[in-house]
């Protein structure tokens, strides 16, 4: 355990950015629990989980944008979800950008969505910008101040490996089933 933590503090804040490209959670949460056990720099973390998230979802909007032909074949299923990122991008502008960092699954919509449009491309990057830097902001401060109670539940949850993992399914379980009966259409 000692030198997965040795290993953490030397590697971590390389690791929080490349996963942090794809826009995930986990990334900075455990970032700010293992600052709040002294293990990382909690200022450190947020900014590089918030860099690693606007490098990841601004270089989607210009691939989508760019290289049109290419994700229009991979998006072929998930038209319905481009088109009501579309609408709600009209519906909702700039707030929008704000809340899809907080959206499981719709983080990487949406730059794409930007991209496959005719939205312009410098706006949408000083919103992520923002966005992402909020997103980091409020999720980093919210682990560190959770880091005791997560120690805690690690310990408590030792005894019991296989509760986490299934923990972990339903949840994502449960956000896709809302996201794919939320894009679905109306009869």
């Amino acid at each position: 355990m000692e030198d997965t933590l040795t290993n953490l503090e030397t590697y971590g804040y390389i690791a929080l950015f490349l996963y942090s490209l794809g826009g995930g959670f986990i990334g900075i949460v455990a970032a700010s629990v293992l600052a709040g056990i002294g293990k990382l720099d909690l200022v450190l973390s947020i900014v590089i989980a918030s860099s690693g998230n606007f490098v990841g979802s601004t270089l989607l909007a210009y691939l989508a944008r760019f290289q049109k032909q290419d994700f229009k074949k991979y998006l072929a299923k998930h038209t319905r979800k481009v088109a009501l990122a579309h609408i709600w991008l009209k519906r909702y502008g700039a707030i929008l950008f704000f809340a899809n960092k907080f959206i499981y699954g719709f983080k990487t919509i949406l730059p794409l969505a930007v991209g496959l449009s005719k939205y312009p491309l410098k706006t949408f990057g000083i919103y992520n910008l923002i966005a992402c830097f909020v997103w980091g902001i409020c999720i980093g401060i919210a682990g560190f101040l959770a880091s005791g109670f997560m120690v805690s539940l690690f310990e408590r949850w030792q005894q019991y490996p296989y509760v986490m993992p299934l923990v972990f399914l339903g949840l994502a379980g449960g956000i896709y089933l809302a996201l794919k009966i939320k894009s679905k259409k109306k009869a």
